[in-house]
């Protein structure tokens, strides 16, 4: 549900320049609604409720709220186009009571701001859209009326209280969540294995933009970067080091027609800086 901060680097807003990689954990990405299945979608949303529905996820993973509101967005946009959405980066409380980044979605629903999170739903944040919005006034009065959300949620038992994510994972445990991201994502997704001495870690690998990428790995969530290149193995490797893996190779786990594995590549050893 929340990420952690890379090695060297505990604001989620701040980048680390790394080659040709600005890297950064879970910057704000606009999201177009696709037309792919909007007609459907549109319809069922022609009786406009009060408050702007959640989308509830049929599957969640660890550290995958980042996962959670793209796909949401996906969905809410394209059954309300004419509204607005992207994700947005606060921080939140953990179970253990230290502040971490958290990504939750910010919408506009009738003229109104609102926001939605990965288990505590919508709420509203009693603000009026705005053609250009102060975002760092909605940051604080998301993070203050999600903290009242989240109580009361809780009193009516609603949600499930929180715990904390955990510090490891075999890689079977890492390529259940992985899978799960690859089905979901709204967007093309390579399963990339990392090689580290004896053992290969699973991540998702996707581009929600030209410009942009995306790595999951299930331990530290999302990871995004502005980035240029095309050659998506030196990406993850590159990634991988910055999350504090000593990265040997990197494979991906391409599907065939006949359902075999392809793409191999082996890269140098990048040390975690």
């Amino acid at each position: 549900m929340q990420l952690s901060s890379l090695p060297q680097n505990r604001r989620a807003t701040r980048g680390t320049r790394l080659g040709s990689l600005a890297f950064a954990l879970l910057l704000s990405v606009t999201l177009a609604a696709p037309g792919a299945q909007a007609a459907g979608l549109r319809q069922a949303a022609s009786l406009t409720p009060q408050s702007p529905p959640d989308y509830p996820d049929r599957e969640h993973v660890t550290n995958g709220c980042h996962i959670s509101t793209i796909t949401f967005l996906d969905r809410f946009l394209a059954a309300f186009p004419a509204e607005r959405g992207e994700p947005l980066v606060i921080t939140m409380l953990n179970a253990d009571w230290v502040r971490r980044p958290h990504t939750i979605a910010l919408l506009s629903w009738q003229g109104q701001w609102w926001c939605r999170d990965e288990y505590f739903g919508v709420f509203t944040l009693d603000r009026p859209v705005e053609a250009k919005p102060d975002m760092k006034q909605l940051v604080l009065r998301a993070e203050t009326m999600l903290e009242k959300h989240v109580k009361t949620v809780m009193r009516t038992a609603v949600a499930a209280s929180r715990s904390a994510p955990p510090t490891s994972m075999s890689s079977e445990q890492r390529l259940r969540e992985v899978a799960v991201v690859a089905r979901t994502v709204p967007f093309s997704t390579t399963i990339f294995w990392v090689k580290c001495g004896s053992r290969e870690l699973p991540v998702a690998f996707f581009r929600p933009t030209a410009q942009q990428i995306a790595v999951y790995d299930p331990l530290h969530g999302t990871c995004l970067a502005e980035c240029s290149s095309r050659d998506d193995a030196k990406i993850v490797s590159l990634v991988a080091s910055r999350l504090g893996y000593h990265v040997d190779g990197v494979h991906a786990e391409l599907s065939s027609p006949l359902g075999t594995l392809v793409a191999s590549v082996d890269l140098p050893n990048v040390a975690s800086r």
